[in-house]
């Protein structure tokens, strides 16, 4: 390790030391009461563990990484006639743009989160998702992609000898991070699979509740199913079967561009159904976007319950008012027993489906484990009062905001268009 790195690390440890519990720095007990000071500093954990996380990533910008790394010895030659095999992974190109990428992706997000949260804007959500389709969709070629980098991050973890560069991994963790603050504004305006299917929306369906949360499910076995053939087989099937790339790069299988066809034909009549019930990355940012700090707020004020923005949510996102319920005492003990039962099954079916192979078994403890913990949602409800947009369910597209007549009344107060 370098004397550079070395002081790069240290000064990492004692920024993110006060996150993990410990006693803070003198030095940032000192930064934090300056900070205290300033009324736009994040004065919530989440958020500062946030900033802490951007610093983390700005000083890892600044470390050298493998990816513009040349052999600087020739390789050895062997009596035998042995010959080197070739490298199979993929090999990044070294040079600035991944970086510019990233740059780009972080002030992307940052400025959904703004449109979103700040200014309420649909229009604003709209523009900046056509800016990204064609910058990361059509001029990247859905290169930087997050969905697709799950694997390389999963392959990564698992084998040393398949590399995975920086970029690529601040390309998965950065939209991540902002779920985890602002909710899933890289779905609504910076994803180019999401945004494709957003201009197609002509009339949309409302799906049942009972019908839309068992489809969701499948972004999960699809995850699942992904992960495990990295595990298996090294397979990328996330990519390979990607519906939209051929569009993107203009070539590719024409099975493939039909694939994209049907889905963006079905979604002119149910809204992204890519996003909502396939995408393998909408269900990891399902997960810290349901404890994100700044969540959608349908109103600027407080809710009057009128229910006009309900029905005009594409995604049934929306969630009623609903007093709190507990299930019966046989439903409960149905459930928790289902909750063990299902994972270990499954877990032994996939191990002897799949060649008794650990993988199959992890596979199938997997997709159990994704349908106990549906099984115990249905144990309690809790009181909502409002209607809100669920957190792991809205796309942060911002279209409920213009139903609200709270909104339209705010907006004519301070003099903003009505949109």
């Amino acid at each position: 390790m370098s004397a550079r790195q070395a002081r790069s690390y240290v000064s990492l440890y004692k920024v993110l030391e006060p996150c993990a519990g410990g006693s803070p720095h003198p030095e940032s007990e000192k930064r934090s009461a300056m900070a205290g000071s300033v009324s736009w500093f994040p004065q919530s954990g989440k958020l500062k563990f946030a900033v802490r996380l951007m610093f983390l990533w700005v000083l890892l910008l600044a470390l050298p990484d493998g990816t513009g790394a040349q052999q600087n010895f020739p390789p050895p030659e062997f009596e035998s006639g042995y010959n080197l095999p070739v490298a199979t992974f993929q090999l990044f190109h070294a040079g600035a743009m991944p970086y510019l990428d990233v740059l780009l992706l972080v002030l992307a997000l940052a400025a959904a989160s703004w449109f979103l949260h700040k200014i309420r804007s649909r229009k604003g959500v709209l523009i900046l998702g056509l800016v990204c389709l064609a910058y990361f969709g059509f001029y990247r070629k859905g290169c930087i992609c997050p969905v697709g980098s799950v694997q390389n991050m999963f392959l990564g973890v698992l084998d040393s000898s398949f590399p995975v560069s920086i970029p690529v991994a601040l390309v998965f963790l950065t939209p991540l991070v902002f779920a985890l603050v602002f909710g899933r504004v890289f779905c609504g305006a910076v994803c180019p699979l999401g945004m494709v299917q957003d201009i197609v929306i002509f009339k949309p369906l409302r799906v049942p509740l009972w019908i839309e949360k068992p489809l969701s499910l499948l972004r999960f076995v699809y995850l699942g199913l992904a992960l495990f053939l990295v595990l298996s087989s090294r397979r990328f099937i996330i990519c390979e079967f990607d519906p939209f790339v051929g569009f993107f790069r203009m070539n590719g299988f024409a099975w493939k561009q039909i694939l994209g066809g049907l889905l963006l034909l079905l979604g002119l009549f149910v809204a992204r159904p890519y996003c909502r019930y396939l995408c393998p990355y909408g269900a990891l940012l399902s997960l810290p976007s349901r404890a994100s700090n700044v969540k959608v707020r349908i109103t600027p004020d407080s809710c009057i319950r009128c229910g006009l923005c309900e029905p005009k949510c594409p995604f049934g996102a929306i969630r009623p008012p609903q007093e709190e319920s507990v299930a019966s005492t046989r439903i409960q003990r149905l459930s928790i027993v289902a909750s063990i039962v299902v994972p270990v099954g499954l877990g032994g079916v996939g191990y002897y489906l799949l060649n008794r192979s650990v993988a199959g078994a992890l596979l199938g403890l997997w997709v159990g484990f994704v349908v106990s913990v549906r099984l115990m949602e249905l144990i309690y409800f809790g009181r909502r009062t409002t209607f809100d947009a669920d957190p792991s369910s809205c796309l942060a597209c911002a279209r409920c905001f213009r139903w609200c007549p709270k909104d339209r009344a705010y907006r004519e107060r301070e003099g903003k268009s009505v949109q």
